[in-house]
């Protein structure tokens, strides 16, 4: 591929240029004879601080050519045209290596769906190339890592979904790795093994959202964003989870952007806060293991190792206390809502 560009730039100079990568390879050099060579002052380069740095007769400058891989362009001094030679040959490699890999690159492409940087018509062109299945249910998901760790989070992903159908991969300028997957039975459930094997492999923290599923991949833009809201929301209303999906957060969804002042009276107006902070945390867990599994008392309690006629009594105590009847349906809503908000309240200080 970078031959075409050589014999391009050939054509128009008369002078050495050519192209280092970031491990100090030199890729392309008008003197043929030169690639595939490294660059023995490449630590020099990189350590000098100048936006166009001169070493051993040649000037050189640093590039951008997509997904922030970056190189060094370089000709030899020739005078005083050699500022506007370099700048040349700076911006036909730039242009030569986005208009070539952008065309093959899937990463690439599903970047700019995110960044909002493809026109439609575009998009179905690409789309015909790179046949993703509009049958199928898909979701965005970002990884967000405490940290950043020293091996690339995306390398880990690659090895652990690369036997899915339409996977795709990339990392934004904000460090977050997003993917593309298709939606199984148990996608939240891979999902959280993928978090757990990122942070023994890295040693970091690591958080993941699943945004909005969808089918269209023009679609998939308003999935990311909504997989940025579930990390918003989740870090609010739950606690302790590893993985944030939008798709189950049902009421929270609706009431997140509601006044603090109005969830504090609503609160105040059902069973008081008073009432509330009487509640021990033990019986929180116990009222949210019976939500969990669908107010059944036999389940709950063969889940929680408890006696059954223990989490009856705890039950019995609950409602006398807060004047609700959880196992009723509506009164579980209501405990329910309010936990959340409690939880909410409680992360953003207001006790």
């Amino acid at each position: 591929m970078l031959r075409e560009l050589r014999e391009l730039l050939n054509e128009q100079l008369e002078c050495l240029f050519g192209i280092i990568n970031m491990k100090g390879t030199i890729i392309l050099c008008s003197d043929v004879s030169q690639e595939g060579k490294d660059f023995e002052k490449f630590d020099e380069l990189v350590k000098n601080t100048k936006d166009k740095p001169a070493i051993d007769g040649l000037i050189f400058t640093k590039i951008k050519a997509i997904k922030n891989v970056q190189y060094y362009v370089f000709v030899e001094q020739i005078g005083e045209n050699t500022e506007f030679v370099l700048n040349l040959v700076a911006l036909y490699t730039k242009d030569y290596l986005r208009s070539n890999i952008e065309k093959t690159d899937k990463e690439y492409f599903f970047k700019q769906i995110l960044q909002n940087d493809i026109s439609g018509q575009e998009l179905d062109k690409r789309n015909k190339v790179f046949r993703f299945d509009n049958g199928t249910k898909k979701a965005v998901a970002t990884i967000r890592t405490q940290s950043i760790p020293e091996y690339p989070v995306s390398e880990v992903l690659k090895n652990l979904f690369h036997d899915m159908k339409d996977f795709v991969i990339t990392t934004l300028d904000n460090s977050d790795t997003v993917i593309i997957l298709t939606v199984k039975e148990d996608f939240e459930s891979m999902l959280l093994s993928a978090v757990s094997t990122l942070e023994e492999q890295l040693m970091v923290s690591v958080k993941a959202s699943i945004g909005r599923y969808f089918t269209l991949l023009e679609e998939a833009k308003n999935s990311y964003i909504t997989s940025l809201k579930a990390f918003d929301i989740g870090s609010l209303y739950r606690e302790g989870y590893a993985v944030y999906n939008y798709n189950n957060m049902g009421i929270a969804r609706l009431f997140h952007d509601i006044p603090v002042q109005k969830l504090e009276y609503f609160i105040e107006e059902t069973i008081t806060s008073d009432i509330y902070d009487q509640i021990d945390d033990e019986t929180i867990k116990t009222m949210q293991a019976f939500f969990e599994n669908n107010l059944n008392i036999s389940e709950t309690a063969r889940k929680m190792y408890l006696h059954r006629n223990t989490l009856v009594y705890r039950i019995e105590k609950f409602n006398k206390l807060t004047g609700l009847d959880v196992q009723k349906f509506e009164s579980a809503v209501l405990f329910h809502t309010i936990c959340q908000i409690k939880c909410f309240l409680r992360n953003l200080g207001r006790n």
